[in-house]
């Protein structure tokens, strides 16, 4: 009676182990960073020039054209999502908040904060639903750079 007990105790263990290690899969966490090229910002706070945005990894990027407002990542619901900043010339580029402005809302919050997290402001985020086909979620990315003030930009995100 004994092995059979031991043998029905670890197929109970190794059936937990494997169900733990399946759903604990994490979704690989995307980081998107704001580069600004200062010389090109210009006098409009809400459509500021001279910024990129790239992703890491860079598989999550919808390709598309250059401009900003146009750039969209892809990603899975669960995904942990942080944005930083910095200048063409190396200086930090503080990301003062995430806000949202249409589709469906993936975050808990309509304004995430941007913290401060090894001495640059950035915002970190976990996304907590799915859109729907045509409700990308559209926010702003409201960030500032020291002796140049305080901008905006409306890139996108969709979430499988």
């Amino acid at each position: 009676m004994k092995p059979f007990n031991s043998l029905k105790l670890s197929l109970t263990i190794s059936l937990l182990l494997l169900c733990s290690l399946s759903y604990g899969q994490a979704t690989e966490a995307v980081l998107i960073t704001l580069t600004v090229d200062t010389s090109q910002l210009g006098d409009e706070r809400n459509a500021p020039g001279g910024c990129t945005l790239t992703a890491s990894p860079s598989s999550v990027v919808i390709p598309g054209d250059a401009n900003p407002k146009m750039f969209t990542v892809k990603v899975k619901n669960g995904t942990d999502i942080e944005w930083e900043g910095v200048t063409q010339d190396g200086d930090e580029v503080k990301i003062k908040k995430i806000g949202f402005l249409k589709g469906i809302n993936i975050f808990n919050s309509k304004n995430v904060p941007g913290k401060v997290k090894n001495g640059k402001e950035k915002v970190k985020a976990k996304i907590k639903r799915k859109t729907a086909a045509g409700l990308d979620y559209e926010y702003l990315i409201e960030f500032k750079i020291k002796g140049f003030g305080t901008y905006i930009l409306d890139p996108r995100i969709k979430v499988e």
